[in-house]
């Protein structure tokens, strides 16, 4: 247990008015919004948890501690030997809202909320909530989990981590032990912060390894991991809260994200080649020059034509063309015959309406031959230009 030997005294902290309290929840009820409008892009579920805010009860709770069997309301049972509470605005005594025996405070949302120890000074004593999902979670979804947690008033202690716990079943313990191990642990900066006392967010993004139902909420950690502050100006006077750190829990949600199915594209096809990639380079065919010249011949606009739906339709992809020459004439000659002609081959294109900044342009001239033969037929196979394209480096 780390216990700051600091005193905390209303006089050493700054004040925190009501009306600031009301535009910070104000300005987190916006940016709830903000963060579900912006998650709500893909398709969002419903909450998979039950009773979620603890609206409902099997009957209107008149003191803490008043379930006797582990369950505390419909869809929340404990699953130690820790006796969790429930709070209503129906009672009027110990559980009532907003003033109860471990403090006053509103509901976050409706007319209830649970409260739960997440620590006791001089003894590892923990209280959970737990409860079954309405159904198991899927495999490789990614789930957004979250709840409200709130120190109590009258709590002599606050910590600075609490967390939550995915199980496929449900873990039934004897003890009132910390559990060790968590799916999520969030941690604070601090135990004691402008925030304390205060609706505070856990929250967390989790993708489903698949048949988890159970979702548990506490602290997994034992007193050693635990920071901890005192807070010298407390009103307790339940003797577990002199000692302890007592946390109302509220409104809390799992909700799955479905993104949009992906409509699988069509491939992108050029009538006589193969499926069209990047980084796959394609021979055009029935590309035919002037003997000795780089002058396009007539034949060959129908098949470059073929290629300017493509172009057109990748506007993010770079298009590399490549000369090559037979092996008659000089190198020199021959690269630059090559240059050429791929320039003939890209203002066609470009006559078409395709961006010049797209071409990258290379003349290789006899220095790749596809044919190592001499005859004409060798000569024919290695004239040619190639076509690639890449995708453009943001």
């Amino acid at each position: 247990m780390t216990v700051d030997n600091k005193q905390l005294t209303t006089q050493n902290l700054p004040p925190i008015h009501v009306k600031n309290l009301v535009t910070l929840r104000f300005i987190n009820f916006l940016l709830s919004s903000a963060l579900f409008s912006f998650l709500a892009f893909p398709c969002i579920s419903q909450n998979l948890v039950p009773n979620p805010s603890f609206e409902e009860f099997f009957k209107c709770p008149g003191s803490y501690n008043y379930s006797t069997d582990g369950r505390l309301a419909p869809g929340w049972f404990s699953p130690t030997a820790g006796t969790p509470d429930l709070y209503n605005e129906c009672s009027k005594g110990d559980a009532d809202v907003p003033t109860n025996w471990a403090g006053f405070s509103k509901a976050y949302t409706g007319k209830g909320y649970a409260g739960i120890y997440c620590f006791v000074k001089g003894k590892e004593y923990r209280e959970y909530l737990q409860t079954k999902l309405t159904k198991p979670l899927q495999a490789e979804v990614e789930y957004y989990i979250e709840y409200f947690f709130r120190l109590s008033s009258n709590s002599k202690y606050s910590i600075d981590r609490i967390g939550l716990l995915l199980s496929d079943s449900a873990d039934w313990r004897t003890n009132d032990e910390p559990w060790g191990k968590s799916t999520y642990e969030y941690k604070m900066a601090s135990a004691y912060s402008r925030t304390t006392g205060i609706w505070n967010k856990c929250r967390f993004f989790y993708k489903a390894k698949g048949g988890e139902q159970y979702l548990t909420i506490g602290n997994f950690s034992g007193d050693i991991e635990t920071h901890t502050f005192h807070i010298k100006f407390s009103k307790a006077k339940e003797p577990m809260l002199d000692r302890g750190a007592y946390y109302y829990i509220d409104d809390v949600r799992v909700i799955a994200f479905e993104e949009p199915k992906k409509v699988k594209e069509k491939p992108l096809m050029v009538e006589g080649y193969p499926e069209i990639k990047v980084n796959e380079t394609y021979i055009l065919k029935n590309i035919y020059f002037e003997f000795d010249k780089y002058n396009l011949i007539n034949d060959s606009f129908a098949e470059l034509d073929k290629w300017i739906s493509v172009i057109l339709q990748k506007q993010n992809w770079k298009i590399e063309l490549t000369g090559h020459t037979d092996e008659r004439g000089s190198e020199a000659y021959n690269v630059e015959l090559s240059i050429h002609r791929v320039e003939a081959v890209a203002d066609y294109l470009i006559s078409k309406g395709i961006e010049p900044s797209r071409f990258k342009l290379i003349g290789e001239g006899k220095r790749k031959p596809l044919s190592a033969g001499k005859d004409e037929t060798a000569h024919a196979l290695n004239r040619r230009v190639e076509i690639r394209f890449f995708e453009k480096q943001r």
